[in-house]
């Protein structure tokens, strides 16, 4: 089968980001709900951030040295037992922090290894012509995944037999199917041809580096992500506690949610029907203006004024994350593929443990004003960029 591939690796991403996102949703509603604090949300959020970052160098080296296919189906298989121990474990009536920061940062660790493993599999397996738009259905779908989620999600919770339990059971189950369909992908690993150890970790790591700083243009654009990450990580904070606490409706945040992912869906779309097949990095950078200036609508603290605001922020964020991978895909060597996704993945995200828990407390301060802040620090970050270049 020509697409065969395509076919396993988007339909069992496709299952597993389903079951991943109706609970994240869940659970970031019950302890919005419950604790009624943006501020630990926020916390919870940097601690299980933190190990995600401390594994990514070491995801990059396997990446580039191991088995690719063998590491996303391993770590997709540890992610379904993980998720079944807690639904097994948890109390629905009580928030024990420990359990849930013991899943969250295995979860985390998981991702660490999964992402750049991924991403250094798909310029393995497809086409250099057919790349931009492979990466414009994944994100497509996934964008379209998240429309589904909050609304199975908010459909799920009114159900009286269904908890969080419940939710962690389904997230397992397709964790599990991810695993098994993507151990049906064709990929030829040769491992004569892998020469450094693990004791090399190090030196792939410097060259990595090394390789970024000879590359000034990727360098300044992962860089340039890294700081809007810090705002936006203030956003994801924002947005459950905005809907829960501000407008005092639970519900708000599953259609927020969904509204976000339908401007994404279409911005891939329109990156999957271009016809032009290269990426300009100013044409990257200029996404993010429109996409910070959205974020003002937000601060008029209304639901309408929320649903457009986070549209059009999910539209210029996917189009962003589609030229941006595309762009490192298609002009990095693939042998530092890894290697660069990795260091890539930890610099972007340095900052989120960061902008998750000074936003968590600035949300309960200046409510629905801290939109304007997150806003401001994009605007000025890009501005700045596209006059240095």
């Amino acid at each position: 089968m020509k697409y065969k591939n395509n076919i396993l690796l988007v339909s069992g991403n496709a299952v597993s980001k389903m079951g991943n996102n109706i609970q994240r949703i869940a659970l970031n509603s019950w302890l919005i709900s419950v604790s009624r604090n943006a501020s630990l949300l926020g916390w919870i959020s940097a601690v299980t951030y933190i190990p995600l970052l401390l594994f990514n160098f070491v995801a990059g080296y396997l990446a580039d040295n191991k088995n690719k296919k063998r590491i996303i189906v391993i770590t997709d298989f540890i992610s379904a037992v993980v998720c079944l121990i807690f639904a097994l474990c948890v109390d629905v009536s009580k928030i024990y922090i420990p359990l849930i920061l013991v899943v969250n940062i295995t979860l985390s660790i998981c991702n660490a290894m999964f992402s750049p493993s991924l991403r250094a599999l798909i310029p393995a397996i497809i086409s250099r012509e057919t790349l931009k738009k492979t990466n414009a259905v994944l994100t497509n779908l996934s964008e379209l995944i998240k429309i589904i989620a909050p609304a199975l999600t908010a459909y799920l919770l009114t159900l009286n037999f269904i908890t969080i339990k419940t939710l962690f059971i389904i997230n397992s189950a397709s964790f599990l199917l991810s695993s098994i369909s993507e151990m049906f992908i064709d990929y030829t690993y040769n491992k004569a041809d892998t020469k450094s150890s693990f004791k090399d970790l190090f030196v792939n790591i410097k060259e990595g580096f090394y390789y970024l700083k000879s590359h000034t243009t990727i360098f300044k654009l992962i860089i340039f992500a890294m700081i809007t990450n810090l705002f936006l990580s203030g956003y994801d904070v924002l947005l459950p506690y905005y809907s829960n606490v501000v407008l005092n409706d639970p519900k708000l945040y599953g259609i927020a949610l969904s509204f976000e992912a339908a401007g994404a869906i279409i911005a891939s779309l329109a990156v999957y029907l271009s016809k032009n097949k290269e990426v300009d990095p100013i044409d990257i950078i200029k996404t993010t203006i429109p996409q910070a200036l959205s974020l003002l609508i937000a601060a008029i603290s209304h639901p309408y004024a929320l649903m457009l605001s986070v549209f059009l922020f999910g539209y210029f964020l996917a189009k962003f994350n589609v030229l941006f991978f595309t762009y490192l895909q298609l002009y990095c060597d693939e042998k530092y593929l890894g290697r660069v996704f990795a260091v890539n993945f930890t610099l972007v995200g340095i900052l989120i443990p960061v902008g998750n828990i000074a936003f968590g407390y600035i949300s309960e301060i200046l409510s629905n004003y801290t939109f304007i802040i997150i806003s401001a620090g994009i605007l000025i970050s890009s501005i700045l960029l596209i006059r240095k270049k």
